[in-house]
């Protein structure tokens, strides 16, 4: 059976944050859309897709914990919709950091409260997990946004918890009132703050990034534990 669940369009849901997706911009884990089309009517002047598979022509193949491009190579990154299905988050966030330039940002697209979705899914993230990755790779908060609603939210869970249960005639019963509440609530509540269904956090690498332990001196090394020195 079809899930009721209706979300924006990606572009929509991403359009908060396109104002600092400008100038040459990576898409971490890029998935099968190529958004590089949206991005230059944006702002970017250059897009780089990245995945460990994609279908998308010229992409970058490779693992986001080692990406073979030079140190300070993008003005700004994009992960999004990704760190809840990587092994080592810390590594991941680590080489973008390193991939992109001093003043430029990154943009992560993190899942709150959602159901378990394949796969492998690792975590969830509070809005205070946030901002403790960004404080542990030394990045700095310029926002963090919602997304989604509260229709999305809930019926997700829910419908997630029906399939599992194999409740088909619930499922039957309630698809029509979820399936219209779904549709007259596309627009993302931003003043949904704390109990969110995800979360867009826009980071700033320091335009002089200092030389503590585990942050980058300019050099583009990298530590054994996958964080830039």
């Amino acid at each position: 059976m079809k899930s009721p669940i209706v979300f924006q369009d990606l572009e929509k849901e991403l359009q908060p944050v396109t104002k600092y997706l400008q100038g040459r911009v990576l898409n971490a884990g890029c998935g099968q859309r190529d958004l590089s089309s949206f991005f230059k009517k944006n702002g970017a002047t250059a897009v780089d897709n990245c995945d460990l598979t994609t279908p998308i022509p010229n992409a970058i193949i490779c693992d986001l914990v080692d990406v073979p491009k030079e140190s300070d190579s993008y003005d700004a990154i994009l992960c999004n919709a990704v760190l809840e299905h990587v092994q080592f988050p810390d590594r991941v966030v680590a080489e973008l950091r390193r991939l992109v330039k001093p003043g430029g940002h990154l943009v992560l697209c993190i899942p709150f409260l959602q159901p378990y979705h394949p796969k492998p899914d690792y975590r969830r993230y509070t809005k205070e997990g946030m901002l403790e990755l960004a404080r542990i790779h030394d990045l700095e908060i310029v926002e963090i946004l919602p997304v989604h609603t509260i229709a999305q939210t809930l019926t997700w869970i829910y419908w997630s918890y029906l399939e599992e249960r194999r409740a088909r005639l619930t499922r039957l019963a309630l698809w029509g009132p979820l399936y219209l509440w779904n549709r007259l609530s596309q627009k993302t509540d931003f003043d949904t703050q704390i109990q969110a269904n995800g979360y867009q956090m826009v980071v700033r690498k320091a335009a002089h990034p200092s030389n503590g332990n585990g942050h980058n001196n300019g050099n583009g090394h990298h530590s054994s534990n996958g964080v830039t020195q």
